[in-house]
């Protein structure tokens, strides 16, 4: 609809506040206009009228359709309908052709409604592959001297499900003619990803928080486990923001790396989600329009670990019985305890903890930790408690951490009163009263790093220990990598150490180096020089060795072997003048709805991968060889990652003629400690060629089908027919203006695709 807009338009003054300011003046009719917005020609087209001034007037449900904010300054009613001035009230220049019927708009960025996106997704968790099973673990050992025998190992049993995972481990030893059974740990745990959560039962570890200390204890353990959802980001993330006037590119850059690149439309933009990397640095904010202008936005930021994201929680519930003689007595349980911990992130700069613990018979304590981010300087921390056993006393400390590109320090100070009791407190010798640590570090780029540390403890009846140690390392390209630590005891009788040590890599997993060490801790303090040369483990099957020598008459030689059923070690060693050889066996069982299969030792999750009932292919996890199918066509993976997906995939090349391989690639997520199950879907095929012709010995034409009971296939010159799964059937040709049938059979064999010769087809179609 294009010509002249009428000039008279009829406006109703009403007396609601929304239509304040509007002018009356007769109605005109209704225009068709299409509109460019700043340079941009819009999809649609919108139903306008003019004002008595020519001032296009647009639906206020149709400001949405070009994105834009309703003005400030009211609208004018129009028959019930509320219009908006596109004028300067929008910051808006118009030119309008009334011959075309095309309205020309120039807006600024904030005329425009903002846009949100975000730089990473919601924080999902992937379905976890949950199967039921048990394994077993064993560590053996067996070492002699010229003066001393001794043997013992380790063994672990689990059970798995939907409802957890439970172990228990067994410790066993015979040195110098005594022997001792100790049970270790009995616990039952399960994870609960949905809630970021974790229960155990038995025996477990008690959260320590900022202050606290960390026990032994039987009982009830409930917390949170981030580790059920890896890719969660606890640490606070970035916002990216901007404005844009056309459509725009906008690539958000954190310390130099590209991390995520969004299309946005005109108007101020919101990119939220952005991880930061732990540290201070730098994001960049790239805005580049359809003309290849940019405008740069560069925002210092500074994040850490020990802030958590803005409204998330973390918390652990612990209650139960500490552990006495862990390691030695065959499972003693002592005084009651009872310990919380919470911590939240009550804003992307400050982060709040409370812990309290009390000890039945000992020690009990309650106090705060705070930690705050002071602009892109650092984080500054915070803690206060108090408690004690007889009498009531306190604790405190300070600390400070910045780590930036080319400079990073961490401090922290902690004193307490003589009086302050908590966890295991009353059974230490000298009750502590400070601790402070000091560590600076310097990146020189290609000059290497350098670690300067300080350390102080203190007791209130024990000796002042105080250690200044230097790290500096350095690498060498292709000559290799340096490393120096020196070690300096302050005070009466304070010991000096230093180690200097050169590695180079050889590739293939082997490696060598000379290292030279001194210490006045010794009796001995001459320089020792040490040379060696190793391999170390595959990821699959595989030898490793290693060889040292001394010049001190120190030599150490071993090799080892990985399998699939388990790891072996033979060492050899001299030392003082007293030889040795130790000899070690590792391994395991896994017990899935697979059988029953000889493994390496399963201290994380597995899968039991099954290909068919094909032998001796390849299975890859992350493009990395892991094992071979055995005859069942079935091989375990050790050591996946729990709770993320884990790519498993085979060579599609690996596989006989007679295979059809739906997908050559998997994703398994195991759940913590747990054997998944899963098969590649992949068949063996049954497949014959043949030749087909009619009555008259003439072949099937080509393009005709052929149709099984399994399937169907077309017919190609000189009537070639290839089909892939036949046994004993009867089939039929088709094709336009005939048809016959005949008969297949498969013959038992080697050869996987067999060639029947030629078939003649019976009840051909004149």
């Amino acid at each position: 609809m294009r010509g002249p807009l009428s000039l008279a338009i009829g406006l109703a003054l009403t007396g609601s506040p929304a239509f304040a300011a509007a002018s009356v003046a007769p109605a005109a009719p209704e225009s068709v206009v299409e509109f460019t917005v700043n340079g941009q020609e819009q999809a649609t087209t919108l139903v306008v009228r003019r004002d008595a001034d020519g001032t296009l007037l647009l639906r206020a449900d149709d400001l949405a359709t070009l994105r834009l904010r309703p003005p400030a300054g009211g609208g004018v009613p129009i028959d019930g309908v509320l219009y908006y001035r596109l004028d300067a009230s929008l910051g808006a220049e118009v030119r309008f052709d009334p011959a075309t019927q095309h309205a020309d708009l120039a807006l600024p960025a904030a005329a425009f409604e903002a846009t949100h996106a975000a730089a990473t997704g919601a924080d999902t968790l992937p379905r976890t592959t949950i199967s039921t099973g048990g394994f077993l673990n064993y560590d053996l050992y067996g070492e002699t001297t010229t003066s001393s025998d001794s043997f013992g190992g380790i063994a672990e049993a689990g059970v798995f499900g939907r409802h957890g995972v439970g172990t228990g481990t067994v410790l066993s030893t015979d040195a110098a003619g005594e022997r001792s059974i100790v049970r270790l740990d009995t616990t039952w745990t399960r994870d609960m990803p949905d809630h970021l959560a974790t229960l155990r039962v038995g025996d477990a570890i008690s959260a320590a928080g900022a202050w606290g200390r960390s026990v032994r204890f039987g009982g009830i353990q409930f917390g949170t486990n981030f580790s059920t959802q890896p890719t969660l980001v606890t640490t606070p993330m970035l916002s990216a923001r901007g404005t844009a006037v056309v459509p725009s590119t906008v690539d958000v850059f954190v310390n130099g790396n590209r991390v995520t690149s969004e299309d946005v439309p005109p108007g101020p933009f919101t990119i939220d989600h952005v991880p930061a990397i732990s540290g201070a640095g730098q994001m960049q904010v790239v805005v580049t329009d359809a003309l290849g202008r940019q405008q740069v936005i560069a925002q210092p930021y500074y994040s850490g670990p020990s802030l958590l994201r803005m409204g998330l929680n973390e918390y652990s519930f612990e209650l139960g019985a500490l552990r006495d003689d862990y390691g030695y007595g065959n499972g003693d349980y002592g005084d009651p305890m009872a310990a919380a911990t919470f911590r939240r992130g009550f804003s992307d700069r400050f982060t709040g903890e409370a812990h309290a613990e009390v000890q039945v018979g000992g020690g009990a304590a309650l106090g705060v930790d705070g930690a705050w981010e002071i602009g892109d300087l650092g984080i500054v921390t915070a803690t206060a408690a108090a408690g004690g056993e007889d009498a009531v006393g306190w604790l405190a400390g300070v600390g400070v951490e910045h780590n930036g590109g080319g400079f990073s320090l961490f401090a922290r100070s902690q004193f307490a009163s003589r009086s302050f009791a908590q966890f295991g407190t009353t059974e230490l010798e000298q009750a502590p009263r400070q601790r402070s640590f000091v560590g600076l570090g310097f990146d020189f780029a290609r000059y290497g790093n350098l670690q300067l540390a300080y350390g102080l403890q203190t007791d209130w009846s024990g000796p002042r220990q105080e250690t200044i140690g230097v790290t500096h390392a350095l690498t060498l390209g292709p000559a290799g990598y340096l490393s120096l630590v020196l070690s300096q005891g302050v005070g009466t009788g304070g010991s000096t150490e230093v180690f200097l040590n050169w590695t180079l890599s050889l590739g293939g997993r082997r490696s060598v180096g000379l290292s030279v060490r001194h210490s006045t801790a010794t009796e001995d303090d001459d320089l020792v020089a040490v040379a060696s040369v190793q391999q170390s483990l595959p990821a699959g099957s595989g030898v490793a060795y290693q060889a040292m020598i001394t010049s001190d008459d120190e030599a150490m030689l071993g090799i080892g072997g990985q399998g699939t059923a388990g790891t072996v070690g033979l060492q050899y060693a001299r030392r003082g003048g007293i030889d040795g050889w130790r000899a070690e066996a590792s391994g395991g069982l896994a017990i899935t709805g697979a059988g029953v299969m000889p493994a390496r030792r399963l201290d994380r999750s597995f899968a039991v991968v099954k290909v068919a009932d094909y032998e001796g292919l390849t299975v890859y996890v992350e493009n990395q060889p892991v094992g071979r199918t055995d005859a069942a066509g079935r091989v375990l993976l050790d050591g996946l990652r729990a709770y993320e997906r884990n790519e498993i995939r085979i060579d599609p090349q690996e596989l006989p003629m007679d295979a059809s391989l739906a997908l050559p690639s998997l994703e398994v997520t195991p759940a913590y400690r747990s054997g998944a199950v899963v098969a590649f879907p992949v068949t063996r095929t049954r497949a014959v060629t043949l030749r087909l012709v009619r009555a008259d010995g003439t072949p099937v034409p080509a393009g005709a089908t052929v149709s099984t009971r399994t399937g169907s296939a077309p017919v190609g010159y000189d009537g070639l027919v290839y089909l892939e799964e036949v046994a004993v059937s009867r089939a039929q040709a088709s094709w336009a203006g005939g048809q016959c049938s005949f008969d297949l059979y498969r013959p038992d064999g080697p050869d996987p695709i067999p060639d029947l010769g030629t078939i003649a087809c019976r009840n051909a179609a004149p």
